[in-house]
């Protein structure tokens, strides 16, 4: 994206313009001007997201360190992703797991992308907008792991699909201001990661969909910067989006609930053995530690 905007806080679509000139009857007006507005504020939203993630997984880590939990149990204990548990009612770690990450690597990939892509979005949307996307494609990146994902995971990608999702909807709207800035990048980038988490084990592709639908469904439902909030197309956009959590919620309880109640986490029934398998529910289920996605 041109830094060259002169302190507007709009990007003028630098389109071939016929000039007037003096055809007689035939005279034309020229094509109007396509007009971007981009909040010009620092990305400060973005730099939050980033510090947040960071501080918790030090935290994480030194809990481990304290009360001398591995890493699985450290992920379960802080929210990670656990289908059985969020069937049961711990709806919460759909947005917790997105805070937390598998080592150190998956904590730098992840924040270089945030680094990357989310400038761009927040400015893009503005600071409020920015937020709801963020978090919004990554509970729906949750929800898509929720329901086709056995696996325990965690990870911001799911959020990080959705901020490229929410610039798909950007070429939505100003396709010749997206050629310009991004040409054909984005898809090439989308489309790589797709394919790796496709052929990779230990990387929950269905967060990365979930997000990346998510993030264009939410760009759909608020539009961008100054963009209006209150039209038809919006209001439906953010139907759907509420249909899908309701019919995905019931989808993953049906599917994950069994015919005894789990000790969850909260009681202090996790049993962690030398086997390295977490017993979440005294015995009957067991997840084997090993299974632990991440949203890379």
């Amino acid at each position: 994206m041109s830094d060259n905007w002169n302190g507007k806080e709009y990007i003028e679509g630098e389109f071939e313009i016929l000039e007037e000139r003096d055809l007689g009857e035939n005279r034309q007006k020229p094509p109007p001007k396509q007009v971007l507005y981009v909040d010009r504020r620092p990305p400060y939203i973005t730099y939050t997201i980033l510090i947040l993630n960071i501080v918790i997984f030090f935290i994480m880590n030194l809990a481990g360190i304290l009360f001398n939990w591995n890493q699985n149990l450290q992920l379960i204990i802080f929210g990670a992703k656990v289908n059985e548990l969020i069937a049961y009612g711990q709806y919460w770690r759909m947005l917790t797991a997105m805070f937390l990450h598998i080592g150190i690597a998956h904590l730098f990939f992840n924040s270089y992308a945030i680094y990357i892509y989310g400038p761009m979005v927040e400015s893009l949307f503005g600071k409020v907008k920015f937020i709801i996307v963020y978090l919004g494609s990554g509970l729906i990146g949750s929800l898509f792991s929720y329901m086709f994902s056995p696996n325990p995971s965690a990870g911001a990608s799911g959020a990080i699909f959705g901020l490229m999702g929410s610039l798909l909807y950007f070429r939505k709207r100003n396709k010749n201001i997206f050629r310009q800035v991004f040409g054909p990048s984005l898809f090439m980038i989308i489309a790589v990661n797709l394919f790796f988490g496709f052929t990779s084990t230990g990387i929950d592709n269905w967060g990365h969909i979930g997000g990346l639908i998510g993030g264009y469904l939410i760009g759909n439902a608020i539009g961008m910067h100054r963009e209006k909030v209150l039209e038809a197309r919006k209001i439906l956009a953010w139907l759907l989006i509420i249909l899908l959590f309701f019919f995905g919620m019931k989808y993953g309880k049906a599917k994950y609930m069994v015919n005894f109640r789990p000790a969850l986490p909260s009681s202090g029934d996790i049993i962690y053995n030398s086997t390295r398998q977490i017993n979440i529910f005294n015995g009957q289920v067991q997840k084997h530690a090993a299974s632990f996605n991440s949203q890379m």
